[in-house]
């Protein structure tokens, strides 16, 4: 009697971790999805935002200053500005995605801190002259 009921229960339950497991599997695979989304599109967001506090910057002229509470995914590998682009780097499963956004500024120059730069951070947009706008991070040592 007590074989029975031993082998029932490890049948029982050899049927419910037969379903589970799929089941599991499949939640975890379309979260990773939704969260791959959802970075590509902070990381526009942050670009797009980055870029227009630049170019607001640039129209006012020399001495113009505007601080950015900048956001980017923690997939971050890099963010550059050149070429009249600022474009932010994500690693994602199929590769890079590139972020850009375009700005009307001549020049601006960016600190090599921010290269590894990840999350929330403040970042000062300051207008220089002769149309040069320059990336400065208040928390660089």
């Amino acid at each position: 009697m007590r074989g029975q009921s031993s082998l029932e229960l490890f049948v029982t339950l050899g049927v419910v971790i037969s379903f589970t497991i799929p089941v599991i599997l499949l939640l975890l695979s379309v979260s990773s999805v939704g969260y791959e989304d959802t970075a590509k599109a902070q990381a526009d967001a942050a670009a797009r935002s980055l870029a227009d506090n630049i170019n607001t910057v640039y129209a006012q002229g020399k001495g113009a200053q505007r601080e950015v509470l900048l956001n980017v995914p923690p997939s971050t590998e890099s963010i550059s500005v050149s070429g009249g682009e600022v474009t932010i780097s994500i690693k994602t499963s199929g590769g890079t995605f590139d972020a850009s956004a375009p700005t009307i500024a001549k020049a601006v120059t960016i600190p090599k801190p921010l290269e590894g730069k990840a999350g929330l951070f403040r970042l000062i947009v300051r207008a220089k002259d002769k149309g040069v706008v320059e990336l400065v991070d208040p928390n660089a040592t």
